[in-house]
């Protein structure tokens, strides 16, 4: 199963040294989204990962930084997303990988541009206390209309990852399990790419 791993919102020690770490260890996509971070913040913690990752980086905010590190995957928040798609400007991206969250499971049907969504919180988040999963264990996927892959986002860890892939997700996203004790991020990655 693919594994996507967010960047923790808060800034944390050594991080870009973590990231590269995940990187080795087998990280598909790392998706660079701190809502707090300044344009200088992203392009500084980018210039720390290394060069050889970058095209795996997707990036949630200050899309305009894409060229100057050769990444070629861009983020939408679902609010962002509804507009770009209003004003039909999604046309334009011809080698780009283009990834987007949803929060109602029959709007997957409805992103042609995209190439993946987010989907959750499948599971109670790990990251925010109190936010509370919307699926049951024996939940299954409904056919899509696309072929947008959707990703499993929230409250994901090594002993619940399998039972997304029975479920029908095409992969998961964990930023909680990765990051709620940086020390472990590495074995943390390690158990739940097992899965």
């Amino acid at each position: 199963m693919n594994v996507i791993v967010i960047a923790n919102p808060c800034m944390v020690d050594n991080e870009s040294n973590i990231i590269n770490q995940l990187f080795e260890s087998g990280l598909d996509i790392f998706h660079l989204r701190k809502d707090s971070y300044t344009r200088a913040h992203y392009n500084q913690l980018i210039s720390e990962i290394d060069e050889a990752y970058h095209s795996r980086i997707a990036l949630h905010d200050y899309h305009e930084l894409a060229g100057d590190f050769g990444i070629n995957r861009l983020h939408y928040k679902e609010a962002h997303r509804k507009q770009l798609q209003e004003a039909k400007t999604m046309l334009n991206f011809n080698d780009t990988v283009l990834s987007t969250s949803i929060h109602q499971l029959e709007d997957i049907n409805n992103l042609q541009e995209f190439d993946y969504a987010f989907f959750g919180p499948v599971f109670n988040s790990i990251s925010k206390p109190g936010y509370a999963g919307v699926l049951n264990r024996d939940f299954i996927l409904p056919q899509r209309l696309n072929n947008t892959k959707l990703i499993a986002l929230g409250g994901i860890d090594d002993k619940n990852a399998e039972a997304l892939s029975l479920m029908g997700f095409d992969g998961v996203a964990v930023l909680g399990f990765i990051w709620n004790d940086p020390s472990k991020a590495i074995s943390n990655f390690k158990r739940i790419q097992e899965r």
